[in-house]
């Protein structure tokens, strides 16, 4: 427990003893959902995710739901589980609707969901992503000989092991998502990023050496769910154009007078599409 969890909790004894004495619940209430908020933003922040946009209204339960969306799209991990997820909604909007007023039982509630999101490890993403020291106590440890120190002493051919150690990393990743999926851990947390990076480094690296640079936080990708809606959005104009141009084709063929200048049009719609797949293959490389 650190200094300031420490002077929090002295705090709130306090205050919920004045409320007591008074019967008015309402400002531990109020209290306690700003504890709530802060340290749900707190556990994304460290994360790398962007702040709640409170200017917005966004809702807390969404700004879970976008880390828990982003972290099962990138590792098949969910930060808050259902029991929490919900809670938070329930209490929120309740919240929400009651301007700050709770029963009681939902106040308790509250505070243990608090107190659990405080027992949440998060790992340092900005941690080195070189491998070193990750799989002595798990079923990875032959990967060891990947590290820079077991590098320099050993001078062998890797690309023979590419399956083994690809199959060997499938099957940690499984592990670990289920451990994950059941509680949440800092140490089981650093190994499934290292893995997915590692995972990446094998897929990618073809003939060459595996790389193993940069942080933890390079494993997880901040920009997939735009980069998909812009997926979305170029396959579906090209179906649209593909499907104008077939309506054009029609009416030329129909009406050979003006074939000519349907035909430029024709062309536009055809070569839009040719640009569109273009892009699409750009965006699913990266």
């Amino acid at each position: 427990m650190t200094e300031v969890e420490r002077n929090v909790d002295i705090k709130l004894k306090m205050l919920i003893q004045a409320c007591k004495e008074t019967g008015n619940f309402k400002k531990i209430t109020v209290t306690g959902f700003i504890l709530l908020s802060n340290k749900i933003q707190e556990i994304a922040l460290k994360l790398g995710m962007r702040p709640r946009n409170e200017a917005k209204d966004e809702l807390l339960f969404d700004y879970m739901n976008m880390v828990n969306e982003l972290f099962k799209k990138n590792l098949k991990v969910q930060i808050f589980n259902p029991d929490i997820f919900e809670s938070v909604k329930k209490i929120e909007l309740l919240f929400l609707r009651n301007r700050g007023d709770l029963p009681k039982t939902y106040t308790r509630e509250l505070l243990r969901v608090y107190y659990l999101l405080r027992k949440f490890e998060i790992p340092n993403l900005y941690k080195s992503a070189t491998g070193e020291g990750y799989f002595e106590d798990s079923n990875l440890n032959m990967l060891n000989f990947l590290s820079p120190n077991a590098r320099k002493n050993k001078n062998k051919n890797t690309s023979k092991f590419r399956p083994l150690i690809l199959q060997k990393v499938r099957e940690q990743e499984r592990a670990l998502q289920n451990t994950l999926n059941n509680k949440l851990d800092q140490t089981n947390l650093e190994r499934a990023l290292f893995l997915k990076k590692l995972k990446e480094g094998i897929t990618k690296s073809g003939n060459s050496k595996i790389s193993l640079r940069g942080v933890l936080k390079d494993s997880v990708d901040y920009n997939q769910s735009p980069s998909i809606f812009i997926k979305y959005f170029m396959i579906g104009f090209a179906l649209l154009c593909a499907l104008c141009g077939i309506m054009i084709l029609i009416e030329a063929l129909q009406f050979p007078f003006i074939s000519d200048v349907l035909s430029q049009t024709l062309f536009i719609f055809f070569g839009v599409i040719v640009v569109l797949i273009l892009l699409y293959r750009m965006f699913t490389k990266r």
